[in-house]
């Protein structure tokens, strides 16, 4: 029984550590933010594409989009999304999320459940194995 809780403490402890990673990584907090915050519509003003590698050292492209967008305080905010899944031309308008106190790290990226809520799935999955594990090990020993 007390490898079972020393088990389900580790358990519990990785998977914590774990989610709390994956959720910085993923940059949720930022994009919570922004999505919680205000829209607005952002003109394209450039788009400049570079060849990169990987980490395994295959070619790849990377666009980088520049938008341009008022606040609703009457602020232009210039910023550069390179992780969005949209192909915007210059002129081109998209929806741009971004809270009121920090527009600047404003996001083009459409909210999505995976990222809003990274942080409660993986301790909620981390958290149900830690419980079948500590529960076998307890039956078995």
């Amino acid at each position: 029984m007390v490898i079972a809780l020393v088990y389900f403490v580790i358990s519990m402890t990785g998977t914590l550590t774990f989610a709390r990673s994956m959720d910085r990584q993923l940059e949720s907090p930022r994009l919570r933010a922004a999505w919680d915050g205000r829209t607005a519509e952002a003109r394209c003003t450039s788009v400049r594409t570079e060849e990169t590698q990987d980490a395994d050292g295959v070619p790849t492209t990377v666009s980088r989009v520049t938008l341009e967008f008022s606040t609703a305080d009457g602020r232009t905010v210039s910023l550069e999304e390179d992780r969005s899944r949209l192909a915007p031309k210059e002129g081109d308008f998209v929806t741009v999320y971004y809270a009121e106190d920090a527009p600047e790290e404003a996001t083009a990226r459409t909210p999505s459940f995976g990222l809003r809520h990274a942080r409660a799935v993986i301790t909620a999955f981390g958290s149900l194995c830690a419980v079948v594990g500590a529960v076998v090990l307890g039956g078995v020993l």
